[in-house]
């Protein structure tokens, strides 16, 4: 069974550039970059959206 830090969101999707932006604004580091593609700690997240207004275009959504 993968940890909860391998699982990567399908919604960052083809438009996120893996630039880090959210990765460097999550205020609990529950985004990181792990070989060019974003990867996301569901368990930590608060759904604060600070992460959504940093992406540069708008590649991250929250449900």
């Amino acid at each position: 069974m993968p940890g909860k830090r391998d699982r990567h969101i399908d919604s960052f999707g083809e438009t996120c550039i893996s630039c880090g932006a959210c990765v460097g604004i999550c205020p609990l580091n529950c985004i990181y970059l792990d070989e060019w593609r974003i990867g996301f700690d569901e368990d930590v997240c608060t759904r604060c959206g600070i992460c959504v207004k940093a992406c540069p275009v708008g590649a991250i959504t929250i449900a």
